[in-house]
């Protein structure tokens, strides 16, 4: 798959969440094999079925679309072949989510009404407030009903696949030592440093009233992540996750990660912070001509084995969802002879040995 689309899926729950889903199969309307005349017509025509539903163009371009957008891009502004894989591999998310929530169904799974709660609760949490919720509903053209049946799917896909695919263990102390002991020779030594930020701007221009609110909102925002200082993975996640929803550097767009980096590159004030930390380590709030930033280290390679330990997880999961992965694509091959997939419409299928359907 193409780098630039392999950035991009997949994608996230709040995407999906908050676009339309499957229509059922009217019997008037069953599609046949091959591409009618009526279903090439229009943004709102049916594109694939699964089953007894149907997913329709407008659904995968829409998705397509926002997934660009999150890398600053616009669709229309893609070469061809990109747009192309794109769609597909939005399709593919699409089609995998319409054959979980049928086998759910089939098998009587059910998402109980605090299970629902908890979940809206988390997805309303990710945005920064009440009128940025209600813009996300407005815009995707939601009210809060359809969220939680949206939501209630979902549950009900986790509880399905988390009874078929056992979720990767977190890396053992032995499983880390081993990996080090084997690639050590590999690893690099020199004086760069990579690390993610989440930086609000504050310029010479702020005013101190605007300046004090933002140190404030960085500081709370800290305060959150602190709770997952113990596991460095997980802290490493949530911190880009705030760093994409808060974040106004450039960088935010990709999880406010900084390519690797010598110290001397930047600020005396930043270099002076970030030299400090070790691999996993929070930076205190901190200003510079930039404005209030808040960094957490992940890589240095000074060729100590704590430096290389976030380093060693990380490799070491990728092995393991790589696993879960392949055990996914086999599950959801299994699904598909049972609720078999069908394309009306050219363009959609992936035709590549990573395609699935």
């Amino acid at each position: 798959m193409n780098h630039f689309v392999r950035a991009l899926v997949p994608f996230s729950i709040l995407a999906l969440t908050l676009t339309g889903h499957a229509q059922p199969m009217k019997p008037s309307a069953k599609p046949k094999a091959g591409t009618s005349a009526a279903a090439s017509k229009g943004a709102n025509s049916v594109a694939i079925s699964v089953g007894t539903v149907t997913i329709r163009k407008n659904q995968i371009d829409t998705l397509a679309g926002m997934m660009a957008r999150a890398r600053g891009v616009s669709l229309g502004s893609l070469p061809d072949d990109q747009a192309t894989m794109l769609k597909r591999a939005v399709a593919n998310q699409l089609i995998g989510k319409e054959l979980v929530e049928l086998e759910a169904k089939a098998r009587g799974i059910q998402a109980t009404p605090r299970e629902i709660d908890s979940a809206v609760k988390d997805l309303k949490s990710r945005f920064p407030d009440a009128a940025s919720w209600q813009r996300a509903l407005q815009s995707s053209g939601d009210n809060e009903a359809e969220v939680r049946n949206k939501v209630a799917r979902q549950i009900r896909s986790e509880k399905l696949i988390a009874a078929n695919i056992a979720a990767p263990e977190q890396p053992t102390e032995a499983e880390i030592k081993a990996l080090w002991n084997e690639k050590r020779k590999d690893f690099p030594i020199n004086d760069s440093l990579g690390a993610v930020q989440i930086l609000l701007l504050a310029d010479s221009k702020t005013t101190p009233e605007a300046a004090t609110s933002k140190r404030r909102r960085l500081e709370v925002l800290r305060s959150e992540l602190l709770d997952d200082t113990a596991n460095t993975v997980l802290l490493t996640q949530h911190f880009m996750e705030l760093a994409a929803r808060n974040g106004e550097g450039p960088e935010a767009r990709i999880g406010g990660y900084l390519e690797r980096f010598l110290p001397d590159d930047f600020n005396a004030e930043f270099k002076s912070q970030v030299v400090k930390l070790r691999v996993g380590q929070m930076s205190p709030v901190f200003r510079t001509p930039l404005g209030f930033h808040l960094v957490l280290l992940i890589e240095k390679y000074d060729g100590k084995y704590d430096s290389y330990r976030l380093q060693s997880v990380q490799y070491l999961m990728a092995m393991k969802k790589g696993q879960m992965e392949t055990e996914m694509r086999d599950f959801l091959k299994k699904l598909a002879a049972k609720y078999p997939v069908k394309y009306l419409q050219n363009g959609y299928r992936d035709n590549s040995e990573g395609g699935i359907y």
